[in-house]
């Protein structure tokens, strides 16, 4: 009679073990798209902190801004800023991050006072403000 305990017993182990493993697979296939859209969601992120960490770096560097772009590239890897003279002692400042069509650029409307740039309060867009599409074309 020990003999047949002991069979049940391992059989209700089986059981248990086969259960758990079917629920842990069912949990993997849902999880797998989910893992894809948090990297991606991730990698963007990533890209939006290098464009806005470029916009800044960007307003701190000696600048002589003219009538046609001006790019430098950041210590951060695909990073960049550049400048464009808009008015008498206004400028574009733009920040990029990314490359390619994963790229995300930040406008920033600034004053230029005294070989100075200084970034004008709530007037940064992610869109280009200008009408003419040839000046929203970066080297």
């Amino acid at each position: 009679m020990n003999k047949m305990n002991g069979f049940s017993s391992i059989g209700m182990v089986m059981l248990l073990l086969l259960c758990g493993g079917l629920m842990l697979g069912g949990l993997q296939l849902q999880l797998n798209p989910q893992r894809a859209t948090a990297a991606s969601e991730s990698a963007a992120i990533k890209t939006f902190v290098l464009a806005e960490a470029a916009l800044i770096w960007g307003s701190h560097q000696p600048w002589q801004p003219t009538v046609s772009w001006q790019c430098r590239a950041t210590d951060q890897a695909f990073s960049h800023a550049c400048v464009l003279m808009t008015a008498r002692n206004r400028v574009m400042l733009v920040g990029v991050g990314g490359k390619g069509q994963k790229a995300i650029i930040l406008w920033q409307a600034a004053a230029y006072e005294q070989g100075i740039i200084v970034p004008l309060p709530h007037r940064w867009s992610d869109f280009c403000p200008f009408k003419e599409v040839l000046r929203c074309k970066l080297p």
